[in-house]
């Protein structure tokens, strides 16, 4: 890996620059610091590329962590020009026919439908891909790592399919202006954004609830009230299952989201509208206080007290503590989360910080507790090698037959955050098959830069700040020269799929 690892001390150089420091001989560090640093770059990035340990330590990880939770401070130029270079999926939605259109075809030639029919088919699977090769692409390169996990992580709380209607068209735009200006903002600031854009009023139905008997002149209103969309935002968006809510809450909260629906602007695109015309101005009773009619004004009223409730600093403080530190988080840390959240108003920089900097985050205990997803898997694969992805249809395949394909959760609730949902026979075979195939240089698109180090630098290039004695001993003799035989080895190991 010579000319990766030249290319990787220029690269390191550039981020203790940029970072503040100057680049240089480490400072003496502990092996408790060095542990720390790597423990907090493989749960607060898509995991270390060489380099990134030493760069941290250099820093130290207050500064880092300091950055990364400012990410408009971070230049993210080789991200950037890649991005101006992909397809953006909400152009295709302008072009695909709506339901309308095709009904009417249909009753004049059928053949006619067949063919729009499978060209909007055609053009919803390309604007899945494309959203899913920004979505790799971006946790690969981006500098701003903090901000590409937390924006899974909230674009997964707030999940919607990608497969439901037109949903695939708006889901770049759902992450770049309702999840990731927030990931580091306002909590309220995000669930307002989410509750407002067409690719949640579409997933859930909202844009179809109505009042009972709403009618607007000269169109057809929905047939009624529709509790999709109410229900999730209490059970998983807000509240909780345990929130404390009822259904005579769910139904309340539904009657006072009726209205907020979905049009089009004059170039053809999805936006968020309110019909008051279909809005219910019943009295309305949520949480035991009372939300009285007022158009738009009461769903805003209804958002912020969700937005605000303990209940939902409970309940977002135990996801975000089962996600980064523990499958079952400690309940002092979840505690203490939640106070954070109440206290700074939901401020999410607030909160993020809490969590890293917590006695419960920094134990031991917590070092290498959790599995990879899949996507975690692979795009931390891809950092460790320095791989350089061409093309990236087949690891989108992988993602497919894995189980993590980009918003392919069909579930309101995401992909889920414990490590027992992706350990079984069948994925570990999956992980192993492709971790051969990438070292070998069998994935199609992707290429490796080459292996001339032992496998004793690949393992502490793949497993910067852990013991790797154990695990080169483990290995067979035929590997133990290193070559893409110990490569595969290694990225299949348990000690890399943990984090």
């Amino acid at each position: 890996m010579r000319r990766a690892c030249s290319w990787t001390m220029r690269r390191t150089v550039l981020l203790v620059v940029v970072g503040g420091a100057l680049a240089g001989p480490l400072p003496a560090q502990s092996a408790g610091d060095t542990l720390l640093a790597a423990h907090l770059l493989r749960r607060a990035t898509y995991g270390p590329r060489p380099g990134d340990l030493d760069a941290v330590l250099r820093q130290g990880w207050r500064v880092w962590l300091e950055r990364q939770l400012r990410p408009e401070t971070i230049v993210d130029t080789a991200w950037e020009r890649t991005l101006a270079r992909l397809p953006d999926p909400m152009r295709r939605a302008v072009d695909v026919v709506d339901g309308r259109t095709w009904r009417r075809m249909a009753a004049d030639d059928s053949a006619a439908r067949r063919v729009v029919v499978r060209q909007a088919v055609r053009q919803r699977l390309l604007a899945a891909r494309d959203v899913a090769t920004v979505k790799l692409l971006r946790a690969v390169l981006s500098e701003r790592q903090l901000e590409a996990v937390m924006t899974d992580f909230w674009a997964n709380h707030f999940h919607v399919f990608v497969r439901k209607g037109p949903v695939a068209f708006l889901l770049r735009d759902y992450e770049e202006r309702a999840i990731r200006p927030h990931v580091f903002g306002r909590f309220e600031d995000m669930l307002r954004a989410v509750a407002q854009h067409p690719a949640m009023l579409l997933y859930l139905d909202n844009a179809r609830s109505a009042a009972p008997n709403a009618a607007a002149p000269g169109r057809r209103a929905p047939r009624g009230l529709n509790e999709n969309y109410a229900r999730e935002l209490l059970e998983l968006h807000t509240l909780g299952v345990d929130g404390g809510y009822t259904q005579a809450d769910v139904i309340a909260v539904a009657r006072a989201l009726t209205g907020w629906t979905v049009g089009r602007d004059p170039d053809g695109q999805f936006v968020f509208r309110f019909r008051p015309d279909w809005h219910d101005d019943g009295p309305k009773v949520v949480l035991g206080q009372p939300l009285r009619g007022r158009g738009l004004d009461e769903g805003l009223e209804l958002i912020h007290r969700l937005a605000t409730h303990p209940s939902t600093a409970r309940h977002l403080a135990r996801k975000l503590a089962q996600r980064f530190v523990a499958d079952d988080p400690p309940p002092a840390l979840v505690e203490r989360l939640a106070t954070t959240f109440l206290r700074t108003g939901g401020d999410l920089r607030a909160v993020t910080w809490a969590l890293f900097a917590s006695p419960e985050f920094q134990a031991a205990a917590a070092t290498s507790a959790k599995v990879k997803s899949p996507f975690q898997y692979v795009v931390s694969a891809l950092r460790a090698t320095g791989a350089e992805v061409r093309r990236p249809e087949a690891l989108l395949r992988t993602l497919r037959d894995m189980g993590e394909f980009p918003f392919g959760a069909a579930a309101p609730n995401g992909y889920p955050l414990t490590s027992a949902e992706w350990v079984h026979s069948a994925a570990l075979a999956q992980r192993i098959a492709w971790a051969e195939a990438l070292a070998a240089g069998r994935v199609p698109g992707v290429r490796l830069p080459p292996l001339d180090e032992s496998v004793a630098a690949l393992a502490a290039a793949l497993l910067p700040g852990r013991d790797v004695k154990p695990l080169l001993a483990a290995l067979p003799p035929e590997a133990r020269a290193g070559g893409p035989r110990a490569l595969g080895l290694l990225l299949a190991s348990p000690e890399f799929q943990r984090f």
